[in-house]
């Protein structure tokens, strides 16, 4: 049976009742316009009441993420843990600058100001709440009145891990935000805010002389109260509450005019008020027929809709299809949930998943580890935090392609993990996550896992060969917190990875040491900008195997911290490194030793001074240039400094550092290898690296005068280097057996504890007559 059109139906009801209703329309008009006109107005005022409310949440989530981006910084959280009150505002402004926030503050845990972006906040508000609200819920939102202006705010706490601070972001409810809503919504807005007894208002679109017109004399929409024919208000306000925890309320109003919504209907009531009275009848029989035809099955389909709205799909269309135009709408709506659905589920795997690895992310496993947290009753898990060790070199040396072919190897293999329960994460870049039931002991499944990552995985033809250092942690043991779980796992990966462990386990002392490395990378920050006279630089005496009066200095630095004196350098030049500082500290030592090359020339005294460059140092450009200027600055030459590069450090990425050092070597500088024979390094690559000298490792020459073996390594070292025309340093000597051996073996260079300590600076040229002195008094 064919189904006739809406079109169809209408024309047949229209031209079976035309001369009726042209004499009954007016009534059936006069009596819905009051109605008409009050839904316009509530239907206005909803829609504007919906549009503002989504509004606020956007900019709460806006707010949110701010704030989060915020809190996570890791400087922000290094100033905040130390109170570094310049460095606190210029994260605030800089953030502030970057959101267009109105209002940037940091809150000490008791609720006291510690830094503000804007003008001094004046207002007290409710600290305690928020402080509260804060620790307890991972954050609060609110809107509060300060310096009497509207801010919408959130507060994050600053973990560093724990939270040590409170972040404050806001944005104002000012005129021009109230402009722009009255622009996109068409009412008039106010904002206000009260007080014990008073109302003030904040910012509105409206004219002063209409604010109580608008709010105190205004028609409340959703009333059962309607507006009447005559002696109409002004306005339809809306009043809508912004929630508050402090004594203060404050909300906004919607103000629309009812003149507009009756201008029309006015008109038309005086001319056809006559022909109303007589269509009533003939309006509500077709009133029924509308309602039973059409209207119906309308609002099935517009709750069908709501429902789709809210995320419900796979539903029954059940509205009654008497008409084409309803039957391909049912269709419609039948065919949009099911592309709604596929594509909601699409969007879904992309924000919960890595797209090469196809692994959960970040985000998705603390979501998931949550819940398996949440259960009544959870096996204990283990908590694996992955890196792959030297990741960089696989990409530099087989190429991205290959790099990504090895990351979704790596996930291939996690995913198939037996343990029921058990999910794995890329957390990003060369790090992944493992969330495991720990089915035997600890340390087994740890080894398992690490076990099955380290086959080797082949790839167009090659066999690559990964290492892996793991960081463990374990619910309930260590927490039952997921973040606090993964962060834990993070910690015991960064000592595996210091300590050069294939697997740490978490305990409560690594976390104190991340704090005061935390602390003592932040105190090194101030260190370098402060240049407060912590760090020094000592000198090392080299003496020329061959004549005992020529002079060559390693330059060593030191760090002696007014809380804990000496700090070596082995514990915060790591540190630099990591953080990014090596750099910094690079360009400390730089300036320091040319200036003391200066003042000894001045002095009548020229040596030589070695100074040790990290990888990062290879990798900037512009460095070289930096030397040449600070050479300029104090009128020395390129002589007057040697650089030492420990053989580890270039083998990294040779050919990049072979690069830069071929620019030193170019530009008229001595190059050193230093510790060699501890590195990988080849012959074929120490002929092509443009270097002036060998220093062989102290662990060859500390023993030399007792162990065979170190007596051949340390000859051969020798004839080697002589033979590639390089110079030889022997580091470590400490008696005068080992020395007379290296000077029989043509050694060129020494350099010992036998000979000297390391020395400050004041102490070099005393040192440097008393050695001579000694040494021409021997030789007489």
């Amino acid at each position: 049976m064919a189904v006739s059109s809406l079109q169809v139906r209408i024309l047949r009801f229209v031209i079976g009742i035309l001369v009726a209703m042209a004499i009954t329309v007016a009534l059936a008009v006069w009596f819905s316009t009051s109605n008409h006109s009050n839904e316009q107005i509530d239907s206005n005022l909803s829609t504007a009441e919906s549009t503002l409310q989504q509004l606020l949440r956007n900019r709460e989530d806006q707010l949110l993420s701010s704030a989060e981006v915020l809190t996570s910084d890791f400087g922000f959280k290094q100033a905040a843990a130390t109170r570094d009150q310049e460095t606190i505002k210029s994260v605030l402004h800089n953030h502030g600058e970057r959101i267009g926030a109105d209002l940037m503050a940091l809150l000490s845990l008791q609720g006291e100001l510690l830094a503000s972006d804007t003008e001094q906040i004046n207002t007290q508000f409710n600290q305690d709440y928020f402080i509260r609200a804060s620790l307890s819920n991972g954050g609060a939102n609110d809107y509060l009145v300060m310096n009497g202006r509207l801010y919408q705010v959130i507060l994050l706490p600053v973990k560093a891990p724990l939270p040590i601070a409170i972040a404050m972001v806001g944005f104002e409810l000012n005129q021009n935000l109230a402009n722009q809503w009255q622009e996109l919504t068409g009412l008039d807005i106010t904002f206000y805010a009260n007080d014990q007894l008073n109302r003030t208002v904040i910012a509105s679109t409206l004219p002063a002389t209409d604010w109580a017109l608008a709010v105190d004399e205004a028609y409340v929409p959703y009333s059962t109260k309607r507006l009447p024919l005559f002696g109409r208000p002004q306005f339809a306000t809306l009043q809508l509450e912004l929630n508050q925890a402090n004594q203060n309320e404050a909300g906004i109003f919607l103000s629309y005019p009812v003149e507009k919504a009756f201008r029309e209907f006015d008109l038309l009531q005086w001319r056809i008020i006559v022909i109303t009275l007589i269509g009533a009848l003939l309006a509500v029989a077709g009133g029924l027929i509308i309602t039973r035809n059409l209207a119906t099955p309308i609002r099935v389909l517009a709750h069908t809709a709501s429902r789709i709205a809210n995320g419900e799909f796979g539903l029954q269309v059940n509205a009654n299809r008497n008409t084409q135009e309803i039957n391909e709408l049912a269709n419609a709506f039948e065919t949009m949930q099911e592309g709604l659905a596929e594509r909601e589920a699409r969007i879904m795997y992309q924000a919960h998943h890595d797209p090469l690895t196809k692994l959960i992310n970040r985000q998705h496993v603390i979501t998931r580890l949550s819940q398996h947290l949440d259960r009544a009753q959870f096996k204990p898990i283990a908590v694996i935090c992955i890196n792959i060790l030297d990741f960089r070199i696989v990409n530099d040396t087989f190429g991205h392609v290959v790099g990504d072919q090895c990351l979704k190897q790596i996930g291939e293999r996690l995913s198939q993990l037996p343990e029921e329960d058990c999910f794995a994460a890329r957390l990003g870049g060369d790090e992944f996550l493992v969330v495991i039931p720990l089915e035997c002991s600890l340390e087994g499944t740890a080894e398992n896992v690490l076990a099955m990552l380290s086959g080797a995985y082949r790839i167009q033809q090659l066999e690559i060969a990964l290492k892996f250092s793991m960081g463990v942690s374990t619910a309930p043991k260590d927490s039952t917190q997921a973040d606090q779980l993964v962060q834990q796992a993070s910690i015991a990966l960064d000592m595996a990875r210091r300590e050069h462990l294939g697997l740490a386990f978490y305990d409560r002392q690594m976390e104190e040491t991340h704090l005061k490395r935390l602390q003592l990378l932040a105190d090194l920050k101030a260190t370098l900008a402060q240049d407060n006279g912590q760090l020094q630089m000592y000198f090392q005496p080299k003496v020329l195997a061959r004549d005992s009066t020529i002079f060559r200095f390693e330059a060593l630095i030191r760090w002696i911290h007014p809380e804990q004196g000496f700090i070596p350098p082995d514990l915060f030049i790591p540190l630099a490194e990591q953080a990014g500082l090596i750099g910094n500290v690079t360009d400390w030592v730089l300036a320091a030793v040319i200036r003391q090359i200066a003042q000894w020339k001045e002095q009548q005294f020229d040596a030589q001074v070695a100074i040790n460059l990290s990888a990062k140092d290879l990798s900037r450009k512009n460095l070289l240039d930096s030397i040449h200027q600070q050479l300029e600055r104090y009128q020395l030459t390129a002589g007057s400094l040697a650089f030492e590069i420990t053989e580890s450090e270039i083998m990294r990425d040779s050919k990049q550092a072979i690069d830069l050092l071929q620019r030193f070597r170019e530009a008229g500088f001595d190059l050193a290898i230093d510790d060699f024979g501890t590195g990988y390094s080849s012959l074929s690559q120490l002929k092509h690296m443009p270097v002036t000298e060998l220093k062989i490792d102290k662990s060859f020459v500390l023993q030399l005068d007792q162990l065979a073996d170190d007596q051949i390594i340390v000859k051969s070292t020798i004839e080697l280097a002589h033979s590639f025309n390089l110079k030889v340093v022997a580091e470590g000597v400490e008696n005068q057996q080992s020395m007379d051996l290296l000077r029989e073996w043509g050694c060129d260079w020494l350099q010992g504890f036998y000979l000297s300590r390391p020395l400050p600076a004041k102490d070099v040229l005393n040192w440097v007559e008393e050695f001579s002195s000694r040494q021409r008094a021997a030789n007489q």
